[in-house]
């Protein structure tokens, strides 16, 4: 008997909890704030992450885009800073091209939008997958040791001229 009234003493706590605008309905928020900033990550992931691998600015600018378009949304503002910074991480391990430029960019905007939206870093971290233990640490080195300003100077082959990174 003492088995059945436990459970059922849990039971209409919880729905106590549920049903109080109090604190119950409080937690439910950022279970629903995490999904909202991760359904905007995906969707940042799947319009622009193809550009990064051959043109890491047309990916950086996607990413822009997309951000300016949410219209006042900080959790999928959030979303989509935070996967720029990821993605940019991603490639800045395999050293490419601008990439830690890009992370160092999107890092700073994202810390903005977080402490705006309150959500921890480790809540955050949840939002897009893999290791945040190891994600987390590298997002601490970088904030500590921001890459230098890249500077950029005018290249000419044949009669197309671009800027390409001054070395």
């Amino acid at each position: 008997m003492s088995f059945v009234m436990t459970h059922f003493a849990a039971a209409m706590g919880l729905l106590a909890a549920l049903l109080h605008p109090g604190a119950g309905a409080w937690a439910a928020q950022p279970d629903a704030r995490q999904h909202t900033i991760a359904e905007a990550a995906a969707t940042a992931q799947a319009q622009c992450y193809k550009h990064m691998y051959r043109d890491s600015n047309a990916y950086a600018q996607c990413l822009r885009d997309l951000r300016h378009a949410q219209n006042g949304s900080l959790p999928k503002k959030l979303g989509i800073e935070y996967f720029a910074f990821v993605g940019a991480l991603s490639y800045m391990r395999v050293g490419h091209l601008n990439a830690d430029q890009i992370a160092a960019e999107f890092l700073k905007d994202y810390r903005l939008t977080q402490k705006k939206v309150g959500i921890s870093d480790d809540a955050l971290c949840r939002t897009i997958p893999g290791d945040c233990v190891v994600r987390m640490a590298q997002t601490r080195e970088m904030e500590a040791a921001p890459p230098p300003p890249m500077g950029l100077r005018v290249q000419c082959i044949g009669r197309v001229c671009s800027m390409v990174p001054a070395k």
